[in-house]
């Protein structure tokens, strides 16, 4: 009866030792350690600092001088129709006494979609702006329009403006309107003119004109 007890007893304490073992395994907390993908390391993310908003510079007004304002007004003197033209022509104008052709060539565009309201702004820069490039870029502008009624303003100019660059242009243009009537003057540009490509292109203008035999 002693050996069945000791038998009893040990049996009851492997069930304890056991039960309590289960036990522990299940209330031991999981491993906070982040589980690694086969070949690959796991790196933690960058952290990110949230940049402030730029705040735009204030705006401030510059005063432009008169002499860089252009020679259209663009205040409430005139219809605004007129003031958009005119605003176009200030800001060609200087393009074009800087030289900046990138802006030349973006405002080109604008200045043909104005079409005839262009125009007498050009007209203006042609016969009295003081500088002669203005006069002979708005003379090129003039002549791509190919119109009959700027005819007098291009003979004009071929006879009596003091830039060859303007005549040079101003020639070119009535070679392109083909009038039997601007023969005569151009044949006097060919022959005497002082400036070789004055007379240049006024000798192939007169070839443009002449029909051909």
């Amino acid at each position: 009866m002693t050996r069945i007890k000791l038998i009893v007893i040990i049996s009851v304490v492997l069930a304890l030792v056991a039960a309590l073992f289960i036990l522990n395994l299940t209330t031991t907390p999981q491993s906070t350690l982040p589980i690694q993908s086969p070949g690959k390391e796991n790196i933690p993310a960058p952290k990110t600092h949230e940049q402030p908003p730029l705040k735009p510079e204030a705006l401030k007004k510059t005063e432009i001088p008169p002499e860089e304002k252009g020679p259209f007004p663009v205040d409430d003197t005139v219809p605004e129709k007129e003031r958009q033209t005119g605003r176009l022509f200030n800001i060609w104008r200087k393009a074009v006494l800087t030289k900046n052709i990138t802006q030349i060539n973006q405002l080109d565009s604008q200045i043909r979609s104005a079409g005839d309201e262009a125009i007498p702004f050009l007209t203006k820069l042609a016969k009295e702006d003081t500088n002669e490039r203005v006069r002979a870029f708005a003379v090129r502008i003039l002549g791509r329009q190919n119109k009959t009624d700027l005819l007098g303003l291009f003979m004009e100019l071929l006879r009596n403006d003091t830039s060859a660059f303007v005549r040079e242009n101003s020639a070119w243009s009535l070679g392109r309107l083909k009038n039997t009537d601007t023969l005569e003057i151009l044949q006097k540009a060919a022959d005497s003119d002082q400036s070789e490509a004055v007379r240049k292109i006024a000798a192939e203008a007169i070839e443009n004109i002449r029909p051909s035999k």
